[in-house]
């Protein structure tokens, strides 16, 4: 079970001299936009998301086609029985909701989506509102009724931001101010079904079965969200370990000096985010700067191929203007920076596309 051994160590370039390594590479005919929104949140913020889609083939046009996993760790897999969720680019596809800048997207050419969850799943908008996009590619129209395609390469990203206002001195009279609206977001990318997280991986080549994410604090200016999305098949429930490690390396105690740390049950293709987690999870209410650890304690599959993935986000927003900054996972385990895996028939011939690498697929149509 090595699908994602090799995916995970594709896309990932090693940093020299530190010990994290980052994902670098984000074109993909699947890809996980890890979490967007239309809802409300803490100190009267209300967040919407925008999507960028580029088609990066440099001579075919592309179709495009979208599903929407909400939030509250609720069984997605669905969603996947047929297409009436989906939003695509062509009535002849028997999507539910038809979008025509989703079809033909020419060579170069960008989209942009804008508040997508009101747009295309408003039933899913306002309180909780809020969820992971997978999104995949293909060259225009090619889609069979049975889900095949032909595989063409895109890149996906969300700006998930909130409105506030701004007073500016009003130059033409002297300590009076003019008010203006003005948003405040963060830009998180799509992240390629080879980028996953993937519980196959732990071997004298590396780890690459957990994530961290930097950048986490937590007092009146700052508070830290977190947000885990199970992306696996659609028959696989993932139990997540959530861990917060102080500055000095060293893992937060509970009273009784046991390590923190949180686990939550993930079905199929669910989300979760934790919202101001080191008070809400963890009562801790006055964190400088930790990190944390996420990764898979155990998972339970009614499948016969199970892929065990996930992928998981950061955000810590300022109190005062609630203005967002994403922190991205990381893989920890510095690696051969080649980036090219060979087959496990010995040919030496990379091993970067085949089905058997992707775990989702488009379903079949319905009539």
């Amino acid at each position: 079970m090595q699908k994602g051994i090799f995916a995970a160590i594709f896309g990932v370039v090693m940093a020299v001299g530190v010990s994290t390594a980052g994902a670098e590479f984000h074109a993909s005919d699947l890809i996980y936009v890890p979490v967007v929104a239309h809802t409300t949140g803490a100190n009267e913020s209300v967040w919407a998301s925008d999507v960028m889609i580029s088609n990066l083939e440099g001579e075919d046009s592309i179709d495009v086609a979208m599903v929407f996993l909400p939030s509250g760790l609720r069984n997605n897999s669905y969603l996947f029985s047929d297409r009436t969720e989906w939003v695509g680019g062509r009535e002849s596809d028997n999507f539910g909701t038809v979008d025509e800048r989703l079809a033909d997207i020419p060579p170069g050419g960008s989209i942009v989506l804008e508040d997508v969850v009101e747009a295309y799943w408003p039933e899913n908008s306002g309180l909780g509102g809020m969820g992971a996009l997978i999104v995949f590619s293909y060259l225009a129209d090619s889609l069979e009724d049975d889900g095949s395609r032909e595989f063409r390469n895109i890149s996906v990203s969300s700006r998930t931001f909130n409105t506030g206002t701004l007073w500016e001195p009003d130059p033409d009279n002297e300590g009076e101010f003019i008010q203006s609206e003005v948003t405040y977001g963060q830009m998180l990318n799509g992240v390629p079904w080879y980028n996953l997280a993937d519980s196959a991986f732990v071997s004298d080549q590396g780890d690459f079965s957990y994530l961290v994410l930097d950048g986490a604090r937590e007092n009146e200016e700052f508070r830290y969200n977190i947000g885990v999305v199970n992306t696996s098949d659609r028959q696989t429930t993932l139990i997540m370990k959530i861990e917060p490690i102080q500055p000095d390396g060293q893992p937060f105690l509970f009273e009784n000096e046991t390590p923190m740390f949180v686990t939550v049950t993930l079905p199929p293709l669910a989300h979760v985010q934790y919202f101001q987690i080191f008070s809400s999870v963890f009562q801790l209410t006055d964190v400088a700067q930790a990190r944390f650890k996420i990764s898979i304690e155990q998972w339970s599959t009614t499948g016969t191929d199970p892929h065990p993935t996930f992928t998981a986000y950061g955000s810590l927003v300022d109190n005062g203007s609630n203005d967002p900054t994403t922190y991205l996972p990381t893989f920890e385990y510095p690696y051969n920076v080649d980036c090219m895996w060979p087959t496990d028939d010995g040919s030496g011939e990379p091993k970067m596309y085949g089905s058997e690498r992707r775990a989702l697929e488009i379903p079949e149509a319905r009539p």
